[in-house]
């Protein structure tokens, strides 16, 4: 090595660990700056008094008043009578909280301190664009309640697979971290915590969903009752403005076996498939197409709504007779795409029957129809639906969907726009 490469080298590293020096700086005063204004959020069992949750939030207005998310609070909405809200600074003062307003769609909640406290905390200024992609983010919240902490990560744009567009961020967040801020290097919020999915891949809600709560958010907390009954109402618009938007996508179908079938409809549908050829002891082919929208909406520890599942598949052999193909591909059972608990939903009331859709006649299909209904949230639905037919010479094909939180008419369209899509490849 050259002395006059020595030098340079040595001058970079002096250079990177001035750079690294002064970060590490800017990151702490800046930390020091926002911690005044994060909160921790603790569910409270009111029969035992223990934290049943925690989660974080920060101050973003006048009153008191605190943004986290929706499932942060969810069972103090859903079950006042046994949980409670309340509030823990940086300092370790505590008090009540009030819930102002609620957006189930995008998890938010703007929640108030309630009672006498002893500062009001300043507000953090909301960022009035995005960051770059690739952008230095900071994420603040309280983790596993050990503390509030800052996690520096990366801006990486908004997720193209998602109908509500969340930001994904590079950075590690953990339980009790959702509802934190997510900053700018000014300290500017960009986004909200949500959600992580493990190294270092995780969500944030953008910070315009906040701003549209907080504009429309009343001075008095309402009623919690006048709060869920709003929900479901909501879910169903965004729910019907999702089916027109799909509706309205690309349905030109595609080969697919003995079919044709469309695919991607929609850049936030995302496909995947797969096949095999016949083994020894699996003497068919087969192949499937499966297309999702796994976007969903949380309304409690044991319920959420939202996706939909498209799934295509073929199957067919040169040595099996017409009685054991159809053994094979009855086999399969389906299941509603999204989680629910044994008192959320009714039971599906299915009906079943034999016909041929035009696109698909002369061959009878026999198709099973279910919906349900949501026990708390009325107008709502989960559908679910399976037609099965076979071809002479060994061929068989089914086709499935589940729908999750829909009304009965957008169900309907959406289903006449499906089967009619589909056709014989030949």
């Amino acid at each position: 090595m050259s002395h006059l490469f020595r030098c340079l080298l040595f001058a970079l590293l002096a250079i990177a660990a001035s750079s690294v020096r002064s970060q590490d700086g800017e990151y702490s005063e800046l930390f020091d700056a926002l911690k005044p204004g994060l909160f921790t959020v603790e569910v409270v069992d009111r029969i035992s008094n223990n934290k049943n949750g925690i989660g974080s939030a920060f101050a973003v207005g006048p009153d008191g008043r605190l943004a986290t998310n929706y499932h942060v609070v969810s069972e103090f909405v859903i079950d006042p009578e046994r949980y409670a809200l309340r509030y823990r600074d940086a300092a370790g003062a505590s008090g009540p909280l009030e819930v102002l307003d609620v957006d189930v769609l995008h998890d938010l909640a703007l929640v108030r301190m309630a009672g006498d406290r002893t500062a009001e905390p300043e507000p953090f200024a909301l960022a009035a664009e995005a960051p770059r992609d690739g952008a230095t983010v900071l994420a603040l919240g309280n983790p596993y309640d050990i503390g509030i902490s800052i996690v520096p990560g990366t801006y990486n744009g908004l997720l193209a697979n998602q109908y509500r567009k969340n930001i994904h961020f590079t950075g590690a967040l953990n339980p009790g971290m959702s509802g934190g801020p997510a900053v700018n290097v000014l300290g500017e919020v960009v986004g909200i915590n949500v959600a992580g999915a493990g190294n270092s891949v995780s969500f944030l809600v953008p910070v315009d969903n906040l701003v549209r709560l907080i504009d429309r958010a009343p001075d008095r907390p309402p009623a919690l009752a006048d709060l869920r009954r709003d929900i479901p109402s909501r879910i169903l618009a965004h729910q019907d403005a999702m089916l027109d938007d799909l509706l309205a996508g690309d349905w030109t179908p595609e080969p697919f076996g003995p079919l044709r079938i469309p695919r991607e409809i929609r850049p936030w549908m995302s496909c995947t498939g797969g096949g095999r050829e016949p083994m020894e002891e699996l003497p068919w082919r087969e192949s499937r197409s499966n297309c999702t929208l796994n976007d969903r909406i949380y309304l409690s520890r044991t319920l959420d709504t939202g996706p939909l599942e498209i799934l295509v598949a073929w199957y067919a052999s040169d040595s099996l007779n017409d009685w054991q193909i159809s053994r094979v591909f009855e086999q399969n059972s389906f299941l509603a795409f999204n989680r629910t608990g044994e008192d959320d939903v009714t039971e599906f009331q299915c009906t079943e029957d034999w016909t041929a859709p035009a696109s698909l006649a002369p061959v009878p299909f026999k198709a099973t129809y279910c919906a349900r209904s949501y026990a708390d949230y009325p107008g709502l639905y989960d559908v679910l639906f399976v037609t099965r037919a076979q071809r002479r010479g060994g061929e068989a094909v089914y086709i499935h969907y589940t729908l999750a939180g829909v009304g009965r008419e957008q169900a309907r369209s959406f289903h006449v726009r499906l089967m009619g899509s589909i056709e014989w490849n030949s």
